[in-house]
């Protein structure tokens, strides 16, 4: 097949090519905007209430959207799983290309892979105090963020990534990379606990991770041994986590879940945080700070500075109830 993949990181751009009919969004939210077609594939900001877009792409719609190009404005892997499913480019049990091969690569191709999905899904919405390898297809997953969840935003590296789950769900050569990925996500968590003991500070309430190296919310939100119920402000020593990438630039904020973010900010938890830090900085919905209820940050693309990075911990702090 002849899969095209569009990247645009422009509000205007993406909202006059889906318009126009040209290419399949998926994913391209924009601070607490969307750009949605009749599929709506998206579920941050005002779709928030939606499922994954790879649990609806790949139950919903698979195999249905080969003719036109996609369009998105990241890569990440639940916006590339949804793509290779509505693609047909993935194992499924009503995979029509399946039905060309012989009897022992049809049943590798015909395997029903929805349990990835969801462990996608998973970790992508509420990934705290996840054991990622000892989830269904876990190990794919770690996999295949060690190999492309690189932050590149191109065309090509988005192809690359979507090839890489055809790869990884088909080709018994992937075994190899997949046992090694493991070992480098238990090396991932040593990371992150490393960044918050040498690059995390307390500004207020807030824990501040400056220059992370790692992506570690699960383990920077630190669960206290001693409180029972996780949904409790008191069950965590970081309730409330901002991290500023040291490569990327890019701001993100966390709460461990929905309860404790809502508990910290009022109903809609970090959506409230978002519209008050687009305040602040004079931002647009569309060209904001953005996210879900419990994860999101600032505008993708822009590379925030040390004093944006205080501005924002400032902000959220006064903003704890």
């Amino acid at each position: 097949m002849n899969l095209q993949i569009i990247v645009r990181k422009n509000f205007d751009d993406v909202d006059l090519i889906v318009k126009s009919g040209t290419a399949v969004p998926v994913e391209c939210s924009f601070g607490s905007k969307s750009v949605v077609d009749g599929l709506q594939m998206d579920h941050h900001g005002e779709m928030s209430h939606l499922e994954s877009v790879a649990i609806r792409a790949y139950r919903d719609f698979f195999g249905r959207n080969a003719d036109r190009p996609f369009i998105v404005n990241h890569i990440d892997a639940d916006n590339t799983f949804a793509i290779a499913a509505m693609g047909g480019l993935l194992p499924h049990p009503d995979n029509k290309y399946a039905e060309r091969l012989p009897e022992n690569l049809r049943a590798v191709w015909q395997k029903d892979v929805s349990a990835l999905a969801e462990t996608i899904a998973t970790v992508d919405t509420d990934p705290i105090g996840r054991d990622i390898l000892s989830m269904p297809f876990g190990e794919v997953l770690v996999t295949w963020n060690a190999m492309y969840g690189n932050g590149a935003e191109d065309e090509l590296s988005a192809l690359a990534a979507i090839q890489g789950w055809r790869w990884l769900l088909t080709n018994r050569n992937a075994v190899p990379f997949i046992k090694m990925a493991a070992e480098l996500e238990n090396s991932r968590a040593a990371n992150a606990l490393l960044d918050l003991r040498e690059r995390g500070e307390k500004f207020g309430a807030v824990m501040l991770i400056n220059g992370s190296r790692v992506f570690g919310f699960n383990e920077w939100y630190q669960r206290r041994d001693d409180e029972d119920c996780p949904e409790h402000i008191d069950g965590w020593d970081n309730p409330v986590v901002i991290s500023l990438v040291e490569n990327a630039g890019n701001i993100t904020i966390g709460c461990p879940n929905q309860r404790v973010a809502e508990k910290l900010f009022g109903l809609g938890g970090l959506k409230n945080v978002f519209a008050r830090l687009n305040t602040v900085f004079g931002l647009s919905g569309n060209d904001g700070f953005g996210g879900r209820e419990v994860i999101g940050g600032s505008p993708r693309g822009r590379v925030m500075t040390q004093d944006e990075l205080r501005l924002t911990a400032r902000t959220v702090d006064q903003m704890i109830v």
